[in-house]
């Protein structure tokens, strides 16, 4: 008698790639940015798909992908593997070079490493808005297969079902290298292979840093330094996180970064909604975090001006802040500058370290005594 199958079940390729190091690294102090390094290797890791894989669960640290029909074969499936592999790591690469913060989250993320788990078998589920939920004992199996006993940083997971199931290779990439395991789980032994990721740095294409020089073709055409009784992180926080800008820069209402960046590095783009009305497009250009010295300069994306922020630690508790305005080494841009500018941006810049400074001891009133505390924006309009 012929085996009757549950209606809605469907042959499936399961695929989840899992970014290792994610819990050690949300549970430092800086959580937003954790999350946010986070949030953008997701991103990378599901605009790589290559397999027309979809997304079933977003689940903290990993995408749990799938694809009902047949598996892919073999080397499709290295290929997205590497792909997806080498565009992680490129981005880990860039956003370290890239990167202004200094705090752990940000220094540390060049250290995450990726781990791939891919099965085939069969699945049911209910499709809720554009994903569809999968339920059935091979979702249990690979879920399982995260929790192995191996001690291999970055690896690649392949069941002995999706083994038996893909097209095999036609051909071998010189990285793939791979040893048959097992694990016993509650659903019983899971036999698979297992090949080494880290060999795929040796055939990584560098990564160059793109470079931001308008600010070479300026000149400073007004100073302004203040000293502020703070340590110097602290005082650099609201200078290098655009979300804070509004909080202290004068007459600046709204920050919006165009693009994915999540947190300000060496060239996000940004615009100033200034007075209820966009400014020019402003690109960071440079950044340099030393012991003792912060710098950032940022440079409207024309090169028509920008601005440089030159932070010295005088002791623990004290920080001066110098503020260059940049204006283009040309003579009518000066000129124009001199007549129509000068007045309202150096106000701007002396009302804007005011404010900075007032934000950074209300920050600290409100350490000592949260229920006490109120927003910047709410002690800079007072």
């Amino acid at each position: 008698m012929a085996t009757q199958k549950t209606p809605g079940i469907q042959k499936a390729f399961l695929f989840m790639p899992d970014i290792t190091g994610f819990t050690e690294f949300v549970n430092s102090n800086e959580i937003m940015h954790a999350q946010n390094i986070i949030k953008e290797l997701l991103e990378i890791i599901i605009e790589s798909n290559q397999l027309d894989l979809k997304v079933s669960e977003i689940e903290g640290d990993a995408v749990f992908f799938y694809r009902i029909g047949n598996a892919p074969s073999m080397n499709q499936l290295l290929e997205q593997i590497q792909t997806m592999f080498t565009r992680f790591h490129q981005h880990l690469q860039l956003y370290d070079h890239q990167r202004i913060c200094p705090c752990g989250a940000c220094s540390s993320s060049k250290n995450l490493k990726l781990k791939v788990f891919a099965h085939f078998g069969e699945v049911t589920g209910v499709s809720i808005k554009e994903h569809r939920t999968l339920f059935g004992k091979d979702v249990i199996v690979l879920h399982r297969l995260l929790k192995n006993s191996l001690h291999k940083k970055e690896y690649a997971l392949f069941t002995k079902h999706l083994l038996q199931d893909a097209q095999p290779l036609h051909s071998t990439p010189s990285w793939y290298e791979f040893e048959d395991a097992s694990e016993q789980y509650d659903v019983g032994t899971i036999n698979f292979t297992v090949a080494d990721l880290s060999r795929l740095h040796d055939e990584m294409p560098p990564v160059t840093p793109p470079a931001y020089h308008l600010y070479k073709k300026t000149k400073p055409v007004f100073s302004h330094e203040q000293l502020i009784p703070f340590p110097i992180a602290q005082v650099f926080t609201p200078i290098f996180d655009l979300s804070q800008r509004p909080n202290w820069m004068d007459g600046v209402d709204k920050v919006e970064i165009v693009g994915h960046d999540h947190i300000n590095r060496v060239g996000t783009k940004h615009c100033c909604i200034v007075h209820g009305e966009n400014d020019s497009f402003i690109v960071t250009n440079y950044a340099k975090i030393e012991s003792g010295i912060m710098e950032l300069i940022e440079m409207d994306e024309k090169g028509m001006g920008g601005l440089s922020f030159h932070l010295e630690q005088v002791s623990d508790n004290e920080t001066l802040v110098k503020i260059d305005l940049l204006i283009r080494n040309n003579p009518i841009i000066l000129l124009y500058y001199h007549l129509l500018m000068k007045s309202k941006l150096q106000k701007r810049i002396i009302q804007g370290l005011n404010n900075l400074a007032e934000l950074c001891r209300h920050a600290a009133v409100v350490e000592s005594d949260p229920a006490g505390g109120r927003t910047g924006s709410q002690i800079i309009s007072d």
